[in-house]
């Protein structure tokens, strides 16, 4: 097998993911040659973070001269890329969706080539940026032997973790993904946006309360679940629930639902860290279906 970092490495999607990527993996010492996406712009700008890439003007250019390939397009797009292009015996076909099988790359397995899956589990909106935040994130991998092997190395270059996705758990896995990541995003602004009503702004909110959901995450790390589990669910604080409840009724109806699945949630938790169903969490549980 020829050197790991003698592999050269092309990217077909250069958005904040391909270009996240090719960064990372550039300043570990690999070489990125080609770069192909819809957008010029795109790749003129990642092309100027990495020390030997250039611009393709198709698919099939950036196979020809790649061993290893990622295909980092928008998960609809990724089976159209490969299927516009011929793919040589041994190259190393890798999409980076959550969600997708491998199905979607079999024009390329079909000619010869490897085939595989490397997703991380982290949210990209800027290549600089997710370039610099692959450090001990998880990948979603599979493949064949060969491919998965190749896969854990690269993954382990990037200083990640991997683990092997059972292919009809896919969806469940990448839903795990998204409500972790881009609903929990959507959750923060809206609570963000409550701010407003005080007299304050989204800014002053979202500055407020990131570092209070960074201790809870930093509290599920080191108690785990449930133990990490604290609010007025876990104490009993029925009044106060009832004050949040008809409080957003009546100034934000909007979040109401969102409160209301997420606070029986949180009990749920809160009894199984107490060990029991508590009566007041029975009373809060009527309370809630009040609302729903």
């Amino acid at each position: 097998m020829q050197e790991f970092k003698s592999y050269r490495i092309g990217i077909v999607g250069a958005g904040a993911l391909g270009g996240a990527l090719a960064i990372a993996l550039n300043k570990k010492g690999f070489c990125i040659t080609k770069i192909f996406s819809r957008s010029k712009v795109s790749i003129i700008k990642l092309c100027s973070r990495l020390d030997n890439a250039s611009l393709s003007k198709s698919v099939q250019e950036v196979s020809d001269n790649a061993d290893i390939i990622f295909i980092t397009t928008t998960d609809n797009a990724i089976k159209s890329s490969v299927e516009s292009a011929s793919w040589e015996k041994g190259k190393i076909v890798i999409h980076c969706s959550g969600v997708s099988g491998l199905d979607v790359l079999s024009k390329a397995k079909n000619d010869g080539a490897f085939v595989g899956s490397m997703h991380p589990l982290q949210p990209f909106s800027d290549m600089d940026l997710g370039s610099k935040s692959l450090d001990n994130i998880t990948f979603g991998i599979d493949g064949d032997e060969f491919t998965l092997n190749i896969i854990s190395k690269l993954v382990n270059n990037l200083d990640a973790i991997s683990i092997k996705i059972d292919p009809k758990y896919r969806a469940l896995y990448h839903l795990s993904g998204v409500m972790a990541g881009n609903l929990l995003l959507g959750m923060a602004s809206s609570i963000a946006d409550i701010w407003q009503k005080i007299g304050l702004s989204r800014e002053d909110g979202a500055k407020a309360l990131i570092p209070m959901m960074i201790q809870s995450c930093k509290n599920i790390i080191e108690s785990g679940i449930p133990q990490s589990m604290a609010g007025p669910y876990v104490r009993g604080d029925y009044d106060t629930v009832k004050m949040h409840l008809d409080t957003l009724r009546k100034s934000y109806p909007d979040i109401l639902p969102m409160y209301v699945e997420l606070a029986k949630i949180s009990l749920k938790y809160g009894d199984e860290k107490v060990g029991e169903i508590v009566s007041q969490s029975k009373k809060m549980f009527e309370l809630l279906d009040e609302y729903n």
